[in-house]
């Protein structure tokens, strides 16, 4: 049963919103204003809990008159997700980017401004983020840096190929792990993975590999009945205690872990991690909460990807790999931005419990899913935090 809008002209400010979306000129981290200045000022440690954005995934065919549990149709990358990225890149390429403001170092070293603290979050394009440490993608494109934002310093990383698309990248472990290995998912099968080991050691970081270790997959895609040959492709990932969970484009989800020094796939799912309803479109978050993984689905049941009318939040079972759906997430709060996802404890942070915020495509609006009622209501940006009163 989908949840009820608290008010028809909520909905409707919703839907009139849909083709406002704003994710091309949203700046990193997009939370609430209030979120922000507390991750900000009061509490940088919330940071290390930031995870990158979410995927959106369109169905090939409807699956209106097809029951979840049955055969399902293609998934693939929504063209809207995929066309922001191709402008957003165009659009940043045009931009001036730290790198050209300081000295230019090499590959494989650590370092800190000492001179000019840098801004907080100074470049324009992030494609990952995970344990408090971002991937960003400086001057000239594909030079990437991992950036720590509470420290402001840096890591160069390996020149990285053109030619190669890069759909997300994630960390395995904190950046103090001496195992803490860098992961880049293509969106492709060949290749599939990069990895990147770093070595903090003794305070500086060091290369242990001289380049990106690439690693293409030849698994069959095992939810592709009717497509006999399609080799899985992987376009979301979380890392979590040094071991990796990804999840391909039709939703299996695949463990990998270091086997004799090399990343190996060593355990899929038998369900496909799709929400319980028949949609159109739905955009997916992995993030950690409470030492658990979570996925978010912010639903689509209709035409257009832009309009969020069903929400589903489900937690991974690391023994049998399957998602297990949750009825309240209990004290905690999630919020799922157009480009970040985030786990609270709400009397933390002063915001109400058991909700997800997220983001309505609109510059300054949230929505907020209430999973002890059932109900989306549509939030303030300046008083998010207080009780929304019904028109």
């Amino acid at each position: 049963m989908a949840p009820k809008w608290k008010n028809k002209k909520q909905h409707q400010k919703q839907q009139n919103s849909g083709g406002k979306e704003s994710n091309n000129s949203t700046p990193w981290p997009d939370l609430p204003e209030h979120i922000f200045n507390m991750v900000e000022v009061k509490f940088p440690n919330l940071e290390e809990k930031i995870h990158f954005g979410g995927v959106t995934k369109s169905w090939r065919t409807s699956t209106r008159n097809c029951k979840p549990e049955s055969t399902l149709p293609w998934l693939h990358l929504s063209n809207h997700h995929s066309e922001n990225i191709d402008k957003y890149r165009q659009h940043v390429a045009r931009r001036d980017f730290i790198n050209t403001k300081y000295p230019p170092s090499v590959w494989g070293s650590w370092c800190r401004v000492f001179f000019r603290k840098p801004k907080r979050y100074p470049w324009k394009h992030y494609v990952g983020c995970s344990n408090g440490i971002l991937v960003a993608e400086s001057e000239p494109l594909f030079i990437y840096k991992l950036w720590n934002p509470i420290h402001r310093e840096w890591y160069h990383l390996p020149f990285w190929d053109a030619r190669v698309p890069i759909v997300l990248s994630v960390l395995s472990s904190s950046v103090e792990d001496r195992n803490c290995t860098v992961m880049v998912l293509t969106g492709i099968n060949h290749p599939a993975f990069a990895f990147y080991k770093v070595d903090r050691g003794s305070g500086i970081w060091n290369t242990q590999e001289p380049q990106w270790t690439r690693q293409d997959c030849t698994i069959t895609e095992p939810h592709s009945k009717g497509r006999s040959g399609t080799i899985m492709q992987f376009t979301n990932a979380i890392g979590f205690k040094g071991k990796f969970y990804a999840l391909s484009l039709q939703g299996t989800t695949a463990v990998l872990e270091e086997v004799d020094s090399v990343f190996k796939i060593t355990g899929l799912s038998a369900a496909r991690a799709i929400p319980s309803v028949s949609s159109n479109h739905f955009r997916e978050y992995l993030l950690e909460s409470d030492g658990e993984i979570l996925l978010v689905f912010l639903v689509s049941r209709k035409s257009s990807v832009h309009i969020v009318d069903h929400v589903e939040v489900y937690k991974l079972s690391l023994a049998r790999l399957n998602w297990l759906k949750l009825e309240s997430l209990g004290e905690r709060t999630l919020f799922v931005g157009s480009n970040c996802s985030m786990s609270v404890l709400a009397s933390e942070v002063g915001c109400r419990k058991n909700c997800i915020y997220f983001r309505a495509f609109r510059a300054d609006e949230w929505c907020v899913y209430d999973m002890e009622s059932d109900t989306i209501s549509l939030g303030y940006s300046k008083c998010w935090m207080e009780p929304i009163v019904e028109e």
